[in-house]
């Protein structure tokens, strides 16, 4: 149990006590100031002690349910033989079998419930032929009623509580769950983005380990310091081999054993004109606006920017029942901004598309984070849908 569930049932136990310690006040008060009286005949101790152990089994009802209610029940009624014949009971002695009353009712158990009723009804009608309902005839209607309304109000206040429970269990459950699946959605596309990542590098370690072999064989003849030369562009070659010999050994553990092997180039921006021609394939309108220069793209920014456009694409084919769509993609110096909008409905079909079962929007934000950018999605000004994301053309990766 955590702390905050026994804070919880402690004030739950505290509240508990409220309304008997209540009664009980009201009692001893009455006693004190009617001793010896027509309501309280005999020992003032022994009506105390008859109230104490009557308030004690509404005070306890959440260890014993059925027994403690029975227990107030049956201390009233042998408190209830100790009054005069015809005599009228104390208030508080009513307000108990009330409370006795609102505790059986609210039972959940069916079994338990069905015997706090028993138990009450042959009170009742055992206390109509010994005079324990009450002592003149008028007395008999109002006490099954409040009894009555007593036991209907603890049966409607546990069904609605029960309710409400359930309600916040399974709403707690789909949190947790939902919470789950966000972060398998996130290591998953974390995976894959290496994975995606690890081809990249390892392409270009290929090309530097290949070039500075070459330049190192090739720089050779008079006038050149071969020594100098040689041992720098040996050292590039060593590190780089052994660079790519350790990403291999430590990214390649992402890979899983049934993944293909990619052999053929990662995508880039280059391959945008094949992704549009599949989208309007598909039957959607697509307008392309590109400016700026992507020569000076790095490869694995490159392969970010063309996902996030794929997904954002992706995205829009499945939830946004749009007939036209436009991409956006401006080269700056500094920064890479990419933009879809589409005019499709703005509202729940749109919102799948940030939340569905395929995480789209969770998978574009890991792509931007590992390149320190920046990523929004929301409605469009005039309708639809739009994504817009910024990403440092300059930015190291921050794992």
């Amino acid at each position: 149990m955590t702390r905050r569930d026994h804070a919880l049932q402690m004030r739950r136990v505290a509240l508990d006590w409220v309304a008997p310690t209540v009664v009980l006040v009201i009692g001893v008060v009455n006693i004190s100031q009617q001793p010896h009286s027509v309501a309280y005949p005999g020992s003032p101790v022994r009506h105390v002690a008859f109230l104490v152990v009557a308030v004690a089994g509404l005070g306890v009802r959440r260890r014993a349910p059925l027994l403690a209610p029975s227990a107030t029940i049956g201390a009233v009624t042998w408190w209830t033989t100790t009054w005069p014949s015809g005599a009228q009971g104390p208030f508080e002695g009513f307000l108990l079998m009330v409370g006795a009353a609102y505790c059986l009712g609210s039972l959940h158990d069916r079994r338990r419930l069905a015997t706090g009723a028993g138990v009450l009804a042959a009170w009742f009608v055992l206390g109509l032929f010994v005079d324990l309902v009450g002592a003149r005839s008028g007395d008999v209607a109002p006490i099954a009623v409040w009894l009555a309304v007593g036991f209907g109000v603890g049966f409607l206040i546990s069904r609605r509580t029960e309710q409400a429970r359930q309600a916040w269990e399974a709403t707690r459950i789909l949190a947790a769950e939902q919470e789950r699946q966000t972060a398998r959605a996130v290591e998953d596309e974390r995976a894959r983005i290496a994975r995606e990542l690890h081809d990249v590098v390892a392409h270009s370690l290929s090309v530097i380990v290949v070039q500075a072999g070459a330049e190192r064989r090739s720089l050779r003849g008079p006038g050149v310091d071969e020594e100098s030369i040689d041992a720098a562009l040996g050292s590039i070659e060593r590190v780089g081999r052994e660079a790519l010999v350790d990403l291999r050994r430590l990214l390649g553990l992402l890979r899983r054993t049934d993944d293909p092997v990619a052999l053929s180039p990662q995508p880039g921006l280059g391959q945008l004109d094949d992704l549009l021609s599949a989208v309007r394939a598909a039957g959607l309108q697509v307008d392309v606006e590109v400016c700026g220069d992507r020569s000076r793209l790095p490869p694995g920014l490159d392969l970010t920017a063309y996902r996030i456009v794929q997904e954002a694409l992706t995205n829009v084919l499945k939830h946004a029942n749009a007939r036209c769509v436009r991409v956006g993609v401006a080269f700056q110096r500094t920064h890479l901004d990419l933009e879809v909008t589409d005019d499709g409905s703005p509202g729940p079909g749109n919102a799948i598309a940030a939340a569905g079962p395929g995480h789209g929007l969770i998978g574009m934000r890991e792509r931007v984070n590992v390149f320190g950018g920046t990523i929004s999605a929301g409605s469009a000004a005039g309708g639809g849908w739009t994504v817009r994301a910024r990403l440092p053309v300059t930015a190291v990766g921050v794992g």
